[in-house]
C-alpha cells in the first residue's frame, strides 16, 4: 500500500506532473493539443449536460439518495471497480446506485438490476446534477458533482468520508482534470511504487478495501441459463486474450499468445485429456480457433459470460477482460503475463504465470503499446518464455489437485 503522504510519494507524482508538462514547453503544437483537448471537453461535455438537463433530466425519487457511477473503460475495468463500488455501498445501504458504462451491457454482467441498483443504457452520459453525487471511476476515482445538502439530509455519517476523498481529489487535481487522458501516467505511477490497479481508487475515493478482494456475482447472473449453447463438462476456456475494445487493425497484440502456440497446447491437452472439451470464448476482434472442440468466438452474448466461465473447469488465457471477470467467479484461470505488470493486475486466486524477461511497457506509447514493442521485437519477449508444453504441465498440476 502506498504512503500517499510520504514527501517521497509526493515527489514522484510531481516528478510525473513536471514530465507531461515538459513536452509543451518548447512546442507550441503540444501546448495548443493540451488547450484543445481541454476545451473540448469543457465544451462537448458543458453543452451535452446543459442539453440533458433541458430535455432529458430524470425525475427520481427525492425521499433517497441516487449516486450515478460511471465506469470508464472495457468489461475487465468495469470488472474491477466493483471492489470500490461495494466499498462504497457498505457507505451508503440505502442509496440507489445508477450505473452508466462505457463498454455496453457491462453492468448488466455485474449488478443485478432491483431497486437499489438500476443499470442505464449505454449512449449519452446522464445529467449528473439530477443525482445526489457523480462519479468517474477509471484508475482513478473522481467526483463530478455532489449535493452536500442531500448528504448531510439523507446520509450524514458518509460526510466524513466525503470529505476526505475530495480534499484527496484536490490533491492530485492534475491528474484527475482529464482522468481519462492521465491515467495512463498514474498507471505508471501504480506500476512503479508496486501498488495494485485499485490503489489510486482506495486512496481518492478514501474507502477501505482491498484491491484484490475476490467474491461472487448474484446467483440470477452466475447461474443463468446458457445450456442452449450444447457445452458438455467437464470443459475448460480459452481466450486468445484479445478484448472487444481493442482497435487491432489486423494486427495481433502484445500481451496474446501467438495462434500456434494454442494450437500446440491444444493438441497436446487433447491428448493428455480426451475426456474434457475445449471451449473457446472472445468477442468480434478474437481470432476463431479452428482446433477447439467448440468455438463461441463472436456467438455468446456478453451477459452469458459469467455463466459459462463458472462451468468451466479452467479458464486460461492472457491478462483480459474475461481474467478480471473471474475475481467474481468461482473458476480460476491460469494467466501469461507478457507486457502487463502482474503487480498490477493479477489476482492472488489465479496461476499467473510471468517472465522477467523484459520489463511491462504498457502505457508507455499510447494505444500502440497493444502491438508495437519499444525495443522493437517483433513479439513481446516475456511472452515468448511461456511454451506449450510448460503451460500444459502447469494446467495439468491444477487439473490434478
Amino acid at each position: 500500500m502506498i504512503n500517499w503522504e510520504s514527501n517521497q510519494t509526493q515527489l514522484a507524482l510531481k516528478e510525473i506532473q513536471s514530465a507531461v508538462q515538459m513536452y509543451g514547453r518548447g512546442s507550441r503544437v503540444v501546448r495548443l493539443a493540451y488547450c484543445y483537448r481541454r476545451l473540448r471537453n469543457l465544451v462537448y461535455y458543458g453543452v451535452q449536460q446543459q442539453l440533458q438537463g433541458c430535455f432529458w433530466h430524470p425525475h427520481l425519487d427525492s425521499s433517497k439518495l441516487h449516486v450515478l457511477l460511471h465506469l470508464r473503460g472495457g468489461l475487465g475495468d468495469c470488472a474491477s471497480y466493483r471492489v470500490c463500488i461495494l466499498a462504497l455501498r457498505e457507505k451508503l445501504p440505502n442509496a440507489v446506485f445508477h450505473y452508466y458504462t462505457d463498454s455496453p451491457h457491462a453492468a448488466e454482467v455485474l449488478f443485478e438490476a432491483d431497486e437499489k441498483n438500476v443499470l442505464l443504457p449505454s449512449g449519452k452520459i446522464p445529467y449528473r446534477r439530477a443525482y445526489d453525487m457523480a462519479c468517474e471511476l477509471c484508475i482513478s476515482f473522481k467526483t463530478v458533482y455532489v449535493n452536500h445538502a442531500r448528504i448531510q439530509q439523507l446520509a450524514p455519517d458518509f460526510l466524513p468520508v466525503l470529505t476526505l476523498s475530495l480534499s484527496r481529489q484536490k490533491k492530485l487535481s492534475f491528474f484527475l482534470q482529464d482522468n481519462y487522458l492521465l491515467d495512463d501516467a498514474l498507471g505508471r505511477f501504480l506500476y512503479r511504487q508496486g501498488a495494485d490497479k485499485l490503489e489510486a481508487q482506495r486512496y481518492l475515493s478514501a474507502l477501505d478495501f482491498d484491491g484484490t478482494q475476490t467474491g461472487s456475482l448474484p446467483d440470477s447472473i452466475l447461474k443463468k441459463d446458457v445450456s442452449g449453447y450444447g457445452l458438455k463438462k467437464p470443459y475448460i476456456t480459452l481466450h486468445s486474450g484479445i478484448d472487444a475494445t481493442f482497435n487491432m487493425k489486423g494486427s495481433t497484440p502484445l500481451k496474446c499468445w501467438p495462434k500456434e502456440n494454442w494450437s500446440t497446447f491444444v493438441k497436446l491437452f487433447r491428448e493428455k485429456f480426451p475426456h474434457i472439451q475445449i471451449v473457446q470464448l472472445g468477442g468480434k476482434n478474437s481470432p476463431k480457433f479452428d482446433f477447439v472442440d467448440v468455438c463461441l468466438v463472436g456467438k455468446s452474448g456478453l451477459q452469458d459470460l459469467p455463466a459459462l466461465l463458472a462451468g468451466s473447469t479452467l479458464h486460461i488465457d492472457g491478462e483480459s477482460g474475461l481474467v478480471q471477470l473471474t475475481r467474481w467467479l468461482p473458476t480460476r484461470a491460469v494467466v501469461l503475463f507478457a507486457n502487463t505488470a502482474a503487480s498490477l493486475f493479477a489476482l492472488p486466486k489465479n496461476i499467473n504465470l510471468t517472465s522477467d524477461k523484459c520489463g511491462a511497457c504498457m502505457w508507455l506509447k499510447g494505444p500502440s503499446w497493444h502491438t508495437h514493442c519499444m525495443l522493437g521485437y517483433s513479439s513481446c519477449q516475456n511472452m515468448q518464455t511461456y511454451t506449450p508444453e510448460y503451460v500444459l504441465e502447469i494446467v495439468s498440476r491444477h487439473l490434478a489437485a
